[in-house]
């Protein structure tokens, strides 16, 4: 394990707002935030608006100096704020910006904010020199008006052409989700929302309570676990500051949810603050994946079934109800051509998504998987050889994975175009690509001398 390696950053949104339960800026609801991540030295990112800025302003230069927390702009929507005109959407954006910068000098790495994306809004980011844009939900379908199902986990460069796929190169735009989820549970259920990092949603959930967050442990744990086999692992956390406040302005969840709420992060942000983990902002997470990655980097995760269960109420109903599992042991892994799932024994994917030449932001990406046939398969306590098999199939990014005990194995030899890799001494993962002839793989582990 190296903790250095996982990048922990925590969002919050602190604009204003004039909804129904939603009035002005949720100024208590950001002072009781800052107050639990500052008191573990955890710097907060604020998502802020013309709104905002004027009210909150003092605070946050002050949370600047004190524990270094910085700010990325709330992005207007481009259909319901802009009339789905880019223009319209380039001037909102670049007078909001103005904003910032004479409120906030030091915002320099620039980053818009919102769920709803489009195309047209990656374009504008990338006119106006933005580098990210925070709101992707991965696996997501509906909830909160948004549907990204088909897109990456984590962080990955955009093609502003193709809003929810890879750039094939170095795009202008990184990618940041909302908020972490849970890879493995989230799969397997289907049920993004509620395996998640977000205090209200895993709250009513059942998954954690105001005095026990054994389940986002778990969570974070296997983020952390990973960090053997990605030079980067990505963490990032947000709760909205208004959903921290119950008030005569803002009442969106009762006052039992917020002192729940309250307790959830506490906790969280104590564990977090103990485990020697890179604690930063989001503008400096995102700078730094400008500087460290030509191209979307690789990610590998190994994940497990964790035994805390949701409850059966009305929430966890709302979408028909929740699996409950027991899950097997499974692989998650993207790049900037594919996406892919592997279930523990099992050595092709039971999900593949490719992202080369898709054009349709409707569609999921999601391939038919070829055949495979394991033709040779020799095991002797020292070496271990494999031969896969594919027929005629189209041209598509794929992979396979060999489920083993391979403590003290190291790869000797691949298949000529394919790269290896061992994660966790338990898979052996090839990534390759069939060219729409037949394919003959030879895969060879030796013991270490």
């Amino acid at each position: 394990m190296k903790p250095e390696r996982l990048i922990y950053t925590f969002v919050s949104y602190a604009s204003h707002y004039n909804a129904p339960g939603m009035q002005g800026t949720a100024v208590e609801g950001v002072e009781r935030t800052a107050r639990l991540a500052h008191r573990y030295q955890i710097p907060v990112t604020w998502i802020v608006n013309r709104g905002s800025i004027p009210v909150l302003e003092d605070r946050i230069r002050q949370w600047h100096e004190e524990y270094g927390d910085d700010v990325i702009l709330q992005c207007p929507f481009f259909m319901e704020d802009a009339g789905m005109s880019k223009e319209v959407l380039k001037n909102r954006l670049e007078s909001d910006w103005q904003l910032v910068q004479e409120a906030f000098p030091w915002a320099v790495t620039k980053i818009a904010g919102r769920g709803k994306i489009y195309n047209e809004v990656i374009e504008v980011l990338e006119e106006l020199d933005f580098q990210g844009m925070w709101g992707y939900c991965w696996e997501q379908v509906w909830w909160d008006g948004i549907t990204h199902k088909g897109i990456p986990w984590g962080s990955w460069y955009v093609d502003s052409s193709r809003y929810k796929v890879p750039h094939p190169g170095k795009g202008k735009i990184v990618a940041c989700e909302w908020t972490a989820r849970d890879l493995h549970q989230t799969w397997h259920t289907g049920s993004p929302v509620l395996y998640s990092t977000d205090p209200n949603d895993v709250f009513r959930a059942g998954l954690c309570s105001g005095d026990n967050i054994e389940y986002w442990k778990q969570v974070f744990d296997e983020y952390l676990d990973n960090t053997d086999h990605n030079d980067q692992v990505f963490f990032l956390q947000q709760q909205e500051g208004h959903e921290m406040e119950y008030s005569d302005s803002f009442s969106v969840f009762p006052v039992s949810h917020v002192e729940a709420c309250e307790g959830m992060l506490d906790l969280f942000f104590r564990y977090v603050a103990g485990k020697g983990v890179t604690m930063t902002t989001l503008p400096k997470a995102l700078a730094l994946y400008h500087d460290r990655n030509e191209v979307t980097a690789p990610v590998y995760m190994l994940t497990r079934d964790k035994p805390v269960r949701p409850e059966v109420n009305e929430y966890t109903m709302t979408l028909g109800g929740v699996g409950l599992g027991p899950w097997p042991d499974t692989f998650l892994y993207y790049d900037n051509q594919c996406q892919m799932v592997f279930v523990k024994g099992e050595c092709k994917p039971r999900l593949l998504r490719n992202y080369v030449g898709q054009w349709n932001m409707q569609e999921e990406f999601t391939e038919e998987i070829p055949p495979v046939f394991v033709t040779k398969y020799e095991k002797s306590p020292d070496v271990i050889e494999l031969e896969f098999s594919i027929g005629n199939w189209k041209p598509i990014p794929f992979g396979l994975v060999y489920w083993d005990d391979l403590s003290g194995f190291e790869a000797v030899s691949c298949p000529e175009g394919a790269e290896v890799k061992l994660i966790k001494d338990e898979l052996a993962f090839l990534r390759f690509n069939l060219t729409g002839n037949k394919s003959t793989l030879r895969l060879r582990l030796e013991r270490k001398n």
